[in-house]
Formats: structure tokens, sequence, C-alpha cells
């Protein structure tokens, strides 16, 4: 009796945001639909009973694709308002094209969580019967109920039908061919199955115990979009001539080659007349792909010359949600913020065969 009363007392709130996971398929378009994803509540019911209890609201519907930071506003509003101990986890639903952006975002911004926060998508509409929409919500109420782990992760179905729990700011975008996600650094922090949850123990992956500190919220002021960070993707070929710099924009993030190397522009426009620019208007320029060795590339070497600051062993993704946060907060040193852990996004140093 006292068993059946635990599991009653089990209480998830369900956050909607819209993505392919709250849409439905009408004359072959994909679009969103309004209570699409409470359709997952159903489905759990019908599987397992009313063992949960579900408090569902949405504060979105989108289209994952159209997202920019201003709706990361309305996100952090509703999730600032939640009172976590009414809570046994909190399930965000989303689509999956930006998934990684907001993952990142939220475990920055709520590294201070008492109680498991995890992010979900689907790779097709709810009633295609390809969906893995069903289970990763199935297995994050799984994840919630049997480990009980304060955090921001990620639950996502690969196409091998393992139900892998990522950190939220170590989620990588998918990739564009099998369409699944994968962690920064090749190392996922675990699987979560019927029988249970297996955490991964690497060097790369927090303890229980690292993750039982972060319990102090640094964010000082609500999350507003004001100043911008553009983020520019190296490609042969690139033309800074056509990138413009407004006034909104606070910082530029270069997305290097792997080898932290970006390209050197064209002859009318090479990358260190582009950096002349960012700081004739005050604009600081960042790099993410930096690793902790002595030995850099010529071409990194200048981008250090030149001034550009490196974010080393971190994702382009959680560096970018990083940055949007540094310039609309009121933090008075930056590059330190930049390089101090928030949520595990920065991995350990990488240590290079002799």
């Amino acid at each position: 009796m006292r068993e059946k009363e635990r599991e009653l007392s089990v209480k998830i709130l369900v956050i909607l945001t819209g993505g392919t996971i709250g849409s439905l398929i009408s004359e072959n378009v994909i679009n969103v639909k309004e209570g699409a994803s409470a359709k997952l509540i159903e489905m759990y019911q019908e599987k397992e009973g009313n063992d949960i209890e579900f408090e569902v609201i949405q504060p979105l519907n989108i289209l994952s694709e159209n997202l920019d930071p201003s709706y990361w506003e309305v996100l952090c509003d509703c999730l600032d308002q939640v009172e976590l101990n009414q809570y046994q986890g909190i399930i965000i639903t989303h689509g999956s094209d930006t998934l990684s952006y907001t993952a990142a975002m939220i475990g920055l911004c709520y590294s201070h969580t008492s109680i498991p926060i995890v992010l979900i998508a689907s790779n097709y509409a709810l009633q295609d019967e390809r969906s893995n929409g069903f289970a990763n919500f199935y297995y994050a109420v799984c994840f919630i109920k049997e480990e009980q782990r304060a955090g921001v992760f990620a639950v996502y179905q690969n196409n091998k039908e393992e139900n892998i729990v990522y950190l939220a700011t170590r989620l990588k975008e998918a990739d564009t061919y099998l369409d699944q996600f994968s962690s920064f650094g090749s190392v996922d922090f675990g699987k979560i199955a019927e029988n249970g949850f297996w955490e991964i123990i690497h060097e790369q992956n927090p303890a229980r115990q690292e993750m039982q500190v972060h319990t102090e919220k640094w964010r000082q002021e609500k999350f507003r979009y004001i100043k911008k960070v553009l983020l520019i993707h190296s490609y042969p070929g690139l033309d800074y001539n056509s990138i413009l710099l407004d006034s909104g924009i606070g910082a530029v993030l270069f997305a290097t080659y792997h080898s932290a190397t970006v390209c050197g522009g064209t002859k009318q426009c090479p990358v260190e007349k582009f950096l002349k620019k960012c700081k004739d208007k005050g604009i600081e320029v960042y790099a993410c792909s930096f690793k902790q060795v002595e030995d850099f590339y010529a071409t990194s070497t200048e981008l250090l010359r030149q001034g550009v600051i490196p974010l080393v062993n971190i994702s382009t993704e959680a560096a970018y949600a990083k940055l949007i946060l540094a310039y609309n907060q009121p933090i008075k040193d930056r590059k330190t913020f930049m390089n101090k852990n928030i949520y595990f996004e920065i991995l350990p140093e990488l240590k290079m065969k002799k």
C-alpha cells in the first residue's frame, strides 16, 4: 500500500514548446498543432495507467527551426516561476532542429536545479509509426522516476533503439543523414532502459558528487535578449564583406575548423580586415574549438595576436548560448565567465598521446 502511495506521489511538469513532437501531418505537411504534444500523456497513461500526476503548460508552440533567442526569454520566464519542490521532475518537449541550442541554454541557466529537467524531441510526428517521440517521453519519465538526479539532461532514442541520456550542455546538433544526436567529446552521460539507468563512468563525465554541488544560482537577472551574438561557421571562401555588423551585436563567435583555424577570407576582405572592423566597432571576438595544447597553427596564432579570445574544449552550441548569457547579464568580467565551468560545458584537458 505504501509503495502504491509512493508511486502516485510522483508529479511531473510537462512544458510543451511545439516542434515535430507537437506537430500533426496534414496533406503531407508537418506543422505544429496546439495540444498535439499532450497526446504523449494519453499514450503514457494507456501504457502505464495513472501512476504519474502530470501537469501541462504550453508557453510556446513553434517549429524549432524558427527559434530565435527571444523565445528563450519566454521559456526561462516560465521556468523561473516554477516552484521546483512541487515536482519530481520537468520534461520540456522541443523540436529536434535546435534542441542542442536550447538544451545548452537551459543547462546553463538552471545549473542550480534541485530536480531533473529533461528535454526531449521526436524524429517524426507522433502519428507516424516511425516516431521515437513517445519512447523519448516514456524514458524521460523513467529517468525522473528511477534516477532522481538533479541536473539538466536530454533523452533521445537513437537508430539502434538505445535511449541515450545526454548532459544538456554537451548535446551536439543531429547529423543531416541519420538524424542522430551525439555528445561533445563523444562520451554520452548514460542510457536509460526498462531495467534502470546505466551511467557511463568516464573521466569526461561528472561524478554524482560533482553534480550535487551545483546548487548556487549564478544568474542575477531575468534573461532578456538584447545584445546579439553573431555566429560564423568556417567554410572555404568565406567572404567577410557579406557580413553586416549592426549596432545590436555584442560579440562575434567563430565556430572554427577542428584545428582552431578559420577561413582566411577573400583577397578583398581577409579575416584581419574583418577583425579590425570588429575592433573599431567595439565588438569582442571569440573562437571555439581551441584545445589546451601548446602548439598552434600559424593562422590560429594570428587570431590570438589580433585579440580573438579562445574558448577551450566547449561545443559551438554551448559557447553560443553562454556568450548570449554573458552579454545579457550584468557580468563584469566576461572572459573569466566564459572560461568558468557553469554546468560541465567545458570538457577536461585533452590528454595527448606521446
